[in-house]
């Protein structure tokens, strides 16, 4: 069995992956409460261990101890893996989360597709197909998730109190113009990229997106962008899925 690890800003998810590269048992916990998890289980159950860790050393050196004697394999960019090819300035500054992410993106798509990972930040990469009919990571934007951005403005603004509000058109209350200026920021810095992706290849590009705002930005994204319903895709833990394909690929 292979152990996959997404440790986040926030939460780590982690599952068994088989032979035939189906997850088992898929769990999640906070990193606060990561300690008394039932990671160090499934751990025993594994013979290997793909992390990919944006949480820092501290739960990094947390993570290893506690899958411990399984060997801790920490993720890290490379220019080129598999099929993927990835032209990030700085290739092993790029994000474990989104390197993963892409990979399996163009494992289900190969074709051009915006990748939104919707977490503590939000992440709208964009991967196209090059002459070889290789995935092509083109660039991609970072801002903070609709939880930071919530709380930012509580924390910075006096009058404002924190609260969950509903997605409208025109809000008439606090928490409604919160929530859906949160929502109107993050579909639009989506949109943007989506249309970008757009004129660079010719054709309207897929969308998946993950993570624990996926449904919110989903359903606020078909509102406003006038694309087919099947272009708009929830994938449940495409990091994970994306370190299941690396070790089967074997890179």
């Amino acid at each position: 069995m292979l152990l996959v690890i997404d440790s986040g800003n926030t939460r780590t998810k982690w599952a068994l992956v088989d032979g035939a590269g189906v997850m088992q048992e898929t769990s999640v916990c906070l990193n606060t409460d990561l300690a008394t998890s039932q990671l160090k289980q499934s751990a025993q159950k594994a013979n290997q261990a793909l992390i990919a860790n944006v949480a820092g050393e501290a739960l990094a050196h947390q993570i290893t101890q506690l899958i411990a004697p399984l060997r801790a394999n920490f993720i890290v960019a490379k220019r080129q893996a598999g099929d993927m090819i990835n032209h990030y300035e700085q290739v092993e500054k790029l994000g474990a989360d989104r390197w993963t992410s892409l990979i399996a993106a163009w494992h289900i798509t190969h074709q051009p597709t915006v990748v939104i990972n919707a977490g503590t930040a939000i992440t709208i990469d964009c991967l196209t197909a090059d002459n070889d009919n290789k995935g092509l990571f083109l660039g991609g934007t970072i801002m903070p998730g609709l939880i930071l951005m919530k709380t930012a403005l509580t924390h910075n603004a006096a009058q404002l109190k924190i609260g969950e509000g509903r997605y409208i058109d025109f809000p008439l209350s606090t928490q409604n113009a919160i929530q859906t200026g949160c929502l109107n920021a993050a579909i639009g810095a989506i949109i943007v990229m989506h249309n970008q992706l757009q004129h660079a290849c010719g054709l309207p590009p897929k969308i998946l997106i993950s993570g624990g705002d996926a449904a919110k930005i989903a359903h606020a994204l078909l509102i406003h962008l006038n694309v087919d319903k099947n272009h708009v895709m929830i994938i449940e833990n495409l990091v994970l899925q994306g370190l299941a394909i690396l070790q089967k690929e074997t890179i």
